[in-house]
């Protein structure tokens, strides 16, 4: 009887003990979502993501994957996203997909590298020049000097103003037009051509490469327009 007693009180305190515990012990704290400030649309540029993780949404509340898994995987990026994580600290995320959409999610900007087409920027590049060599003389030259007035703190900003200042003050609508051409082509690869000639235009073998640092620097771009003019 007084084992039996004695047990049954060991039982109760074990339960109280148990109660008490549970009580007294929080439960993990949820992770708190980052907040998104702003966001915008991207052009489908290509990139491979070097480390980190992919998100299924902006907040970065849930992992998809993780990026180490997919070193030679080549990723599109899609939206971009300003934030501030849960810490405060500020970043701009990506929102990217693999070729076929299956592997996709939101990845910090800096866990991506740009890649290259040689192939194609060098034919962007023919196509400058083609267009540069058939416009009149004076509307040429003035272009030319545009070109030897880019020094190496001139942005590809300050190329693109330059050359719509001149468009605005010809009439020859078939330079117009041209110069409209070189307009776009500098404002959508103007960063990208500018490193092919950093780095010599006819060294870049591959068809791809990858761009680890992009800068907005043009003097590269003007000094290797006018050398394949002359």
């Amino acid at each position: 009887m007084k084992r039996s007693l004695i047990k049954s009180l060991l039982i109760c305190l074990l339960v109280i003990a148990g109660i008490s515990l549970s009580q007294s012990t929080p439960t993990a704290a949820k992770s708190k979502a980052a907040k998104v400030t702003s966001s915008k649309t991207l052009t489908k540029d290509p990139y491979r993501a070097v480390s980190g993780y992919l998100y299924t949404s902006a907040k970065l509340t849930k992992k998809a994957h993780n990026a180490d898994n997919y070193p030679l995987t080549t990723f599109y990026t899609y939206k971009s996203a300003n934030i501030t994580r849960a810490n405060g600290n500020k970043a701009v995320y990506y929102y990217v997909k693999n070729g076929n959409g299956k592997i996709k999610g939101w990845i910090w900007r800096g866990h991506l590298v740009r890649m290259l087409n040689v192939s194609k920027q060098r034919q962007q590049v023919n196509q400058i020049i083609g267009l540069i060599d058939t416009l009149s003389i004076n509307n040429k030259n003035q272009l030319i000097s545009i070109l030897e007035s880019m020094n190496r703190t001139n942005t590809i900003t300050d190329l693109l103003n330059q050359l719509s200042d001149l468009k605005n003050s010809i009439s020859n609508n078939d330079d117009i037009a041209k110069l409209n051409e070189i307009i776009q082509m500098i404002k959508s690869d103007g960063q990208e051509l500018n490193y092919l000639f950093s780095q010599g235009i006819n060294k870049l073998y591959p068809k791809v490469v990858t761009i680890h640092n992009l800068n907005d620097k043009v003097f590269a771009l003007a000094q290797g327009l006018l050398d394949r003019l002359n």
